[in-house]
């Protein structure tokens, strides 16, 4: 029986036909980035940051037009002076994580789409941020998963929904037990209400894992090792445009159950709130950020799919407490849940035009502040500034020189140095990504 149900496949997946799309059927958009990048710091790592980097991406949007077509980016990434095609970054593994540890040549996003009714269907390497300003999950940073989506409008409401495999075929996947995956939901609704927009948005995430800090963790895990990792998040956002200030904000709650010692499961639950404002003052961007989410001494209070996988996301203005585009090599990874113990952050962030379409200056200080007190180490985080001066060296390149100087815990400050060089020609970015 096994044998004719093999022959019957084979059959199938022979017979499937393959077409190519000649050019002058086709819209064909393209885009190509290349950036080059000097990082020098005295935050400590495995490997001391001293070192050069660069990166090529080349992106092809080939569509019809009944509105069928693909979506692809391809990237090379490494040692300004060629590295090993098995990694990525300079620094090497220092760290478990199955995203943004690529391979230095591979693709970065691909996918499908085709229009159905009032909406189009979207399938394969989705770019797929959060809606809610990447406090839980971020396809720029470069958390790219598989899966399906289903976009689209009717008059003013718009509506994403959305599955993917959040955990399959990576650390947390054991091959030899079957059927222990992460499975993703998404559903986004926005709407105009008056001078408002406003939405809300659903993020759920269901299913088992062995945990690494599991005694049999990696290769050993057992299906009795496999525990559930359930994770709900619900709120709403509003925009509101009060000429000349913009008011935005972000609540959100989160109940779920995960494993934190790695061989039991516990609850969690928490909330987060985040409001920013920005204005014009004479010719300077002015903007102001707060963000509090809701911590438990043990952990156990609100979780972000950062703190969950280890990745991260461009939620804040700062450049090494957070990761910060787009010479974010050397940072902290802290994420809005500070692993379940809470955040209290304040930030501000001001750009200024020197010569105009010429140079300009952006200015960025933030405190931050653990909620409960993490193992001992009291709840000041510390305090970071930081200063970027991007030349434009003509059309669609720039220069960039950054510098950083947080402050931990008191003690004296470390210092980052990041001078970059970023090309890019139309039509980079692809939708949701500029990182």
């Amino acid at each position: 029986m096994k044998r004719v149900a093999g022959a019957v496949l084979l059959s199938a997946v022979m017979a499937v036909p393959s077409y190519a799309i000649k050019l002058r059927d086709a819209d064909i958009d393209f885009g190509i980035q290349y950036r080059v990048m000097y990082n020098n710091s005295n935050i400590q790592s495995n490997n001391q940051y001293d070192f050069f980097r660069q990166r090529f991406r080349l992106n092809f949007d080939v569509k019809t037009e009944s509105g069928v077509g693909g979506f692809f980016q391809l990237e090379y990434r490494g040692g300004w002076g060629g590295s090993s095609p098995a990694a990525s970054d300079p620094r090497g593994v220092y760290a478990v994580n199955a995203f943004n540890r690529l391979q230095a040549r591979g693709v970065r996003y691909g996918y499908l789409y085709f229009p159905v009714g009032p909406g189009t269907v979207l399938a394969g390497i989705l770019p797929a941020n959060d809606q809610v300003d990447q406090m839980l999950f971020s396809a720029d940073w470069d958390l790219n998963v598989g899966g399906i989506a289903y976009a689209g409008n009717v008059g003013n409401l718009d509506w994403r929904l959305a599955y993917v495999r959040l955990v399959e075929g990576v650390f947390y996947r054991n091959t030899a037990v079957k059927d222990k995956d992460q499975h993703f939901f998404v559903a986004d609704l926005n709407t105009k209400l008056g001078i408002a927009h406003v939405g809300l948005h659903y993020y759920g995430t269901y299913g088992k894992i062995c945990y690494p800090n599991n005694p049999n963790y990696p290769n050993n895990c057992t299906p009795a090792d496999f525990l559930r990792l359930e994770q709900t998040w619900i709120g709403p956002h509003a925009t509101v445009k009060f000429d000349p200030i913009t008011l935005h904000g972000v609540v959100l709650a989160n109940t779920g159950k995960r494993s934190f010692d790695g061989v039991s499961v516990r609850s969690n639950s928490g909330w987060l709130a985040r409001l920013e404002g920005s204005t014009k003052l004479g010719p300077a961007g002015v903007s102001l950020l707060g963000i509090y989410s809701s911590g438990k001494q043990n952990g156990r209070g609100f979780q972000t799919v950062h703190g969950l996988l280890g990745t991260g996301g461009y939620w804040a203005y700062t450049y090494i407490f957070t990761p910060h585009g787009p010479s974010d090599v050397n940072d902290f990874g802290l994420e809005p849940g500070n692993r379940g113990y809470g955040l209290t952050t304040l930030q501000a962030k001001v750009d200024l035009p020197i010569i105009e379409k010429k140079l300009s200056v952006q200015g960025v200080v933030g405190t931050f502040r653990s909620n409960k007190d993490m193992g001992g180490n009291g709840k000041n985080l510390g305090t970071e500034a930081g200063v970027t001066f991007t030349a434009n060296l003509g059309k669609h390149m720039n220069l960039e020189l950054r510098i950083e100087l947080p402050w931990l815990f008191c003690k004296a400050p470390l210092w980052v140095c990041n001078p970059c060089l970023d090309m890019y020609l139309p039509a980079y970015p692809p939708p949701q990504e500029r990182s």
